[in-house]
C-alpha cells in the first residue's frame, strides 16, 4: 500500500503543477518580477509549493489509512513527515519574500544579504527546535569509511549552517533554464531511494510527490523557460533537500544529494574570499558555475546536461552512502 501511496504522491503532484503553471503563467507575466520583456516570469516556485503540499497530504493519508499503524509508531513517521514539509515551506517563504522585494521595490537584488541569512538561520532553527523536542535530532553523521561520528553539541550548529548554506546556493543557482529544477529532480529520485534502503520507505511521499511536480514543472522551465521558479522555489527545493534527510536522521546524505548546488555556492564563496583577502582580484573569470559555462560557449542545454550529470553523480554517491550504512 505505500509503493500505491508514492505513485497517489507523484502523480498528483504532477498533474497539480501542470494545471497551476498553466494558470499561474499568465497571471505572473502580468506581475512580473524582472523588468525585461524577453525574460520569462519568475516566483513559479509556487506551483511546487501547492502542488507537493496538496500531493503529500493525500498520498501520506491514503498510507495511514490502509496502515494506520503508520499514525502511532515510535518511529514518529509523521511528525517526521510534518516538520520536514513545515521547514521545506518555512525555507520557501524566505524566498517569496526575496521575490517580493524584488517586485515591490524594483530591486534586482531582493532581501538585504544579512536579513535573508538571518531569515534562512530563524527558519533553520525552528525545523532544528520541532526535531529536538520531539526527540528527532541527531547528534552525528556517517561517513563513508569512518563510520559514525559524534559531534555533540556541536551537532545542531552544524545542521544549521548546512541548511542556510545549502538554501544560499541553490539560490545563486538560479538564472539557467532548468538547472535548479532538473537537479532537483534526480535528488528527489535518489532521495527516495535511499530512504527505501535506510528503512525509512514510508516517509518517501515527500519525496515521490516533489519528483512529480518537478517533472511537470520542467515543462515550463526547460530552455527556452516559459517560467522560472524564481527564489521561492529555489529556497523550496534548498529546504527539502535539507530537511528531509534531517528529519529521518541522516544529514549527511545532503552533500552529495546537492553537489551541483555546492558547486555553484562554493564558486561563488571562494570568488568573494579571494577577492576580500587580495583587494580586488578574481579568483574565476566569472561566477557562478553555471556563469562560467555560458561565458565557456556552453550553450543552456549543454549547461543542462552538465548539471544532470552533476545530480546523477551526486546520486550515485548518496545510494553507495545508504549501501554502506
Amino acid at each position: 500500500m505505500i509503493r500505491f501511496a508514492l505513485i497517489v504522491a507523484s502523480t498528483l503532484g504532477f498533474v497539480l503543477t501542470a494545471a497551476l503553471g498553466n494558470l499561474m503563467t499568465p497571471l505572473l507575466r502580468a506581475f512580473r518580477v524582472r523588468q525585461e520583456e524577453n525574460e520569462p516570469p519568475t516566483m513559479g516556485g509556487l506551483c511546487l509549493m501547492v502542488g507537493t503540499l496538496a500531493a503529500v497530504g493525500v498520498g501520506w493519508t491514503a498510507a495511514c489509512v490502509a496502515q494506520p499503524e503508520l499514525l502511532g509508531t515510535e518511529s514518529l513517521l509523521t511528525t517526521r513527515l510534518l516538520i520536514a514539509l513545515f521547514g521545506a515551506l518555512c525555507f520557501g517563504a524566505v524566498g517569496l519574500a526575496d521575490d517580493l522585494v524584488r517586485l515591490r521595490h524594483r530591486s534586482p537584488l531582493g532581501l538585504r544579504r544579512p536579513v535573508r541569512l538571518a531569515l534562512e538561520a530563524a527558519s533553520g532553527t525552528l525545523v532544528l527546535a520541532l526535531l529536538g523536542l520531539n526527540h528527532c535530532l541527531p547528534d552525528g553523521l556517517a561517513l563513508p569509511g569512518v563510520g559514525y561520528c559524534t559531534l555533540g553539541p556541536l551537532a545542531p550548529v552544524v545542521w544549521l549552517a548546512i541548511l542556510v548554506a545549502l538554501a544560499e546556493s541553490a539560490r545563486t543557482a538560479d538564472g539557467m533554464d532548468g538547472t535548479v529544477c532538473g537537479c532537483a529532480f534526480i535528488a528527489m529520485l535518489g532521495l527516495m531511494t535511499a530512504m527505501t534502503l535506510l528503512g525509512w520507505f514510508p516517509l518517501g511521499v515527500l519525496p515521490a510527490a516533489l519528483a512529480g511536480a518537478l517533472m511537470a514543472f520542467l515543462l515550463w522551465n526547460f530552455y527556452p523557460a516559459k517560467l522560472r521558479p524564481g527564489a521561492v522555489g529555489c529556497q523550496f527545493l534548498a529546504g527539502a533537500l535539507g530537511c528531509v534527510p534531517l528529519s529521518v536522521g541522516w544529514p549527511g546524505l545532503t552533500l552529495p544529494l546537492a553537489l551541483p548546488y555546492w558547486l555553484e555556492g562554493g564558486m561563488v564563496a571562494l570568488q568573494i574570499i579571494v577577492w576580500k583577502a587580495s583587494g580586488g582580484r578574481q579568483l574565476f573569470g566569472t561566477a557562478p558555475l553555471h556563469r562560467w559555462l555560458e561565458k565557456r560557449g556552453f550553450d543552456p542545454v549543454n549547461i543542462f546536461y552538465i548539471f544532470g550529470v552533476l545530480a546523477m553523480l551526486g546520486l550515485a554517491l548518496t545510494l553507495q552512502a545508504a549501501r554502506a550504512s
